[in-house]
């Protein structure tokens, strides 16, 4: 220690102590991923309705049109991979008959961690249904929706069993 030219303290750092604070870094960061280890696998897992709404609340922006709202209830992964405008091209040319079904049921739901996915099912005006698998994942405290992938088309004579909206 001692004095530099204006009269200031200084202080030489040393290779002592920039090891101490690399060495108080790096456990600070390894603290930070073992509590937040904790407090996740503490996290109890979400009721099925949770991620029905989820799923709700997206089918409901795209029946009004909302494309942006649908948009955000999208993953950031989603988000990354498409612009706002791709995003409701998919939907228009993929997706568009989800839009008009006279039903939507829910079937299985299998949580692991912070993705889960949903099973739904779109009953159309003539009895047809078609089945798609939601996947989703915990973001920011809500559920958002990861990825949808159709399954095989259900017989009209079949029952669908599940929650009825």
């Amino acid at each position: 220690m001692g004095l530099d030219g204006s009269g200031r303290l200084y202080i030489p750092v040393t290779r002592t102590i920039k090891a101490s604070l690399l060495f108080f870094l790096f456990s600070l960061c390894a603290s930070a991923i073992v509590v937040t280890h904790q407090v996740r696998s503490q996290a109890p897992p979400p009721a099925p309705h949770e991620l029905f709404a989820a799923v709700e609340k997206q089918l409901a922006a795209l029946r009004a049109a909302d494309y942006s709202s649908a948009y955000r209830h999208a993953a950031s992964g989603v988000q990354q991979k498409f612009t706002a405008p791709q995003f409701e091209a998919m939907i228009r040319h993929d997706y568009g008959d989800m839009m008009n079904a006279q039903r939507v049921e829910f079937g299985s739901v299998k949580v692991s961690g912070s993705t889960a996915v949903v099973q739904v099912f779109f009953r159309g005006a003539g009895g047809s249904a078609r089945s798609f698998l939601y996947s989703l994942i915990a973001e920011d405290n809500s559920w958002k929706i990861n990825g949808v992938q159709l399954m095989e088309s259900v017989p009209y004579e079949s029952q669908l069993t599940g929650l009825h909206i």
